[in-house]
């Protein structure tokens, strides 16, 4: 199967903390360090549609979505906390709202 760059993408900011065990909020309210960004492309967002229908952990569904980001580095940092989890799933959310889905 090829692979386009014309798929439509979305993209969100947030910030990423740093010495955070994975998927561990870092006991603070403020994120500390440099800014991460999500770009949402087709592939990605039926990766994570499809790992929805499946219903599996949550852990099982970041590490899934974190093979395909370390495929693609493009698409953004992997996942690797809470705050980044919330960042992914707010850039999904953009991406379905920017493409009427």
């Amino acid at each position: 199967m090829a692979h386009s760059n014309s798929y439509k993408t979305s993209s969100t900011k947030a910030h990423q903390s740093s010495n955070v065990s994975p998927l561990h909020h870092s006991g603070s309210t403020t994120m500390i360090g440099g800014s991460v960004e999500y770009q949402i492309d087709h592939r990605l967002y039926q990766l994570y549609e499809n790992l929805r229908a499946c219903n599996p952990s949550v852990l099982i569904m970041v590490n899934a979505l974190n093979v395909e980001i370390r495929q693609h580095p493009a698409l953004g940092p992997v996942i690797t906390t809470c705050g980044d989890l919330e960042c992914f799933i707010t850039a999904i959310t953009e991406y379905e709202e920017e493409a009427g889905l």
